[in-house]
């Protein structure tokens, strides 16, 4: 673990010279957090190109707006004409298309930079945290859109067709999800700040949870406009202890606005309720107002992403009424327990939860969907060994509270005697998980061979999991047939 983040790949842009995103290449373009940018780039008008390892139906629909994209990485893929090279810090250092820019003397910039040159000029509201940034973005983006506000915006996963978490709007207003994990929100630029929580994460960059206090502090001073305002939650120690430094600001520091069930909040969620996949609250916010907060999403942790939407809204002087209107309208973003279709009389949800946190919260919203008889089982993909290493423990408690886990590897490759140690922790906890899978595709038939009419299984981890949905289905499929 590490205080400050060395990168991998250092940017090669000249401090103070405008970003020429006139004909930019991507190198993984295929990216949650990449493609957005490479969308937002092409629907400005700039000439985009981009390679990842595979080609995904993201990337398929990102070329059908004229993007030209590559599978495979190969330094003659970097246009003759490239005024930059944009790059993130999970793209190695030998890659031949970053070695092939650095022959070249071509600009090699980091993601962040794009998307804060991106921002500029418009109203920006940068939704940050731990958890519930996509999901809290994409709420905002959503909204204003069904407003015919016609913002732009950047949200690192699909609101609804595959490559749809960006667009360049007409409108005065960017919604930009910002990625702490390698400290690259430190220098951006921003008129409202989101932050939705702060909890201990990406642990090859930050040594502790302080580190990510720290990190926003730097953040908000930097890079919050003067007279701009920073929405945060008020329910957790580490986002009180940032309030209390920002107030020690001289002039006072920034306008802060709170969220969460605190009675302390500027915005306080009461009466949280969810079930049969919907989730309810009354939110109290400042002078009086009381809303009846309505989402077709569950999880109670939703109403605490939409109650920092709502702040967001109000902050940039928004019609709340219109706004809390349509989010009644809204889906959920892809992955973020999004469902994947049903067989067999169980329903299949995709999570994205990779912490132990979001593991906690996917599963209690897996369980409201489940209702009374009903069990929740769990495929779990760890992202990598290190990550499950350092919150195998949390994972472990956390899993406990399904029914049922099936535990698989993931493409980054997980010693078998890890998920082996994983399975022994969940079912010290109280759980039960009887099978470790290498293969997902075949994880997932454990699951549909115990899965029963009224169960949800959750797909859940941030790698492939997900791919291995329609194997599942097609097994439960098989199953109801071969019993009627």
């Amino acid at each position: 673990m590490c205080e400050t983040a060395v990168p991998r790949i250092a940017p090669t842009l000249v401090a103070g010279v405008p970003v020429d995103l006139s004909r930019a290449h991507f190198v993984g373009i295929g990216g949650a957090g990449m493609l957005p940018v490479a969308r937002v780039c092409a629907e400005r008008g700039f000439t985009v190109s981009g390679s990842d390892a595979r080609t995904t139906p993201q990337i398929e629909a990102l070329a059908r707006l004229g993007v030209r994209t590559y599978a495979g990485h190969r330094a003659g893929q970097v246009p003759v004409d490239a005024t930059a090279v944009v790059f993130t810090h999970a793209v190695a250092e030998g890659n031949p298309e970053i070695l092939e820019a650095r022959e070249r003397g071509i600009s090699l910039v980091h993601r962040s930079t794009v998307l804060d040159a991106l921002m500029a000029g418009r109203t920006s509201i940068a939704v940050m945290g731990t958890h519930g940034k996509s999901s809290t973005a994409g709420m905002l983006a959503f909204s204003l859109a069904r407003m015919e506000r016609h913002p732009s915006y950047v949200v690192g996963a699909d609101l609804d067709g595959p490559g749809s978490g960006g667009r360049a709007g007409t409108g005065d207003l960017f919604v930009a999800e910002v990625d702490e994990s390698d400290r690259t929100h430190i220098g951006m630029t921003m008129d409202v700040a989101v932050i939705t929580n702060i909890a201990f994460d990406h642990p090859e960059n930050y040594a502790w949870v302080g580190s990510h206090v720290d990190a926003y502090e730097q953040c908000i001073r930097l890079g919050l406009r003067e007279g701009g305002t920073l929405v945060l939650n008020a329910d957790l120690p580490e986002c009180r202890d940032l309030a209390s430094r920002l107030a020690g600001t001289e002039g006072g520091g920034p306008q802060v606005v709170t969220f969460g069930v605190s009675p302390s909040a500027d915005w306080r969620v009461a009466d949280a309720a969810t079930e049969d996949g919907r989730s309810t609250c009354v939110l109290h916010g400042p002078g009086g107002l009381e809303i009846a907060l309505s989402l077709r999403v569950p999880g109670v942790h939703q109403l605490l992403n939409a109650a920092a939407a709502v702040a967001a809204l109000h902050t940039a002087g928004q019609d709340l009424d219109a706004a809390v209107e349509q989010l009644g309208y809204f889906d959920g973003v892809r992955r973020r327990m999004t469902p994947a279709g049903e067989a067999a009389g169980a329903g299949v949800h995709d999570s994205y939860s990779h912490h132990p946190d979001e593991v906690r919260a996917d599963l209690a919203a897996a369980r409201s969907l489940a209702g009374n008889g009903g069990r929740v089982i769990t495929v779990f993909q760890p992202t990598d060994a290190i990550r499950l290493d350092i919150f195998g423990v949390g994972f472990a408690e956390e899993l406990a509270a399904s029914d049922e886990v099936v535990l698989t590897d993931s493409a980054r490759g997980i010693p078998a005697a890890a998920l082996k140690m994983l399975s022994a922790r969940t079912n010290a906890s109280g759980g039960r998980a009887r099978h470790v899978v290498l293969d997902p595709q075949e994880a997932v038939l454990h699951a549909a061979q115990m899965a029963q009419p009224g169960d949800v299984v959750v797909l859940m981890g941030a790698g492939d999991i997900a791919e291995a949905g329609p194997v599942l289905l097609q097994a439960l499929k098989e199953r109801a047939s071969a019993v009627a």
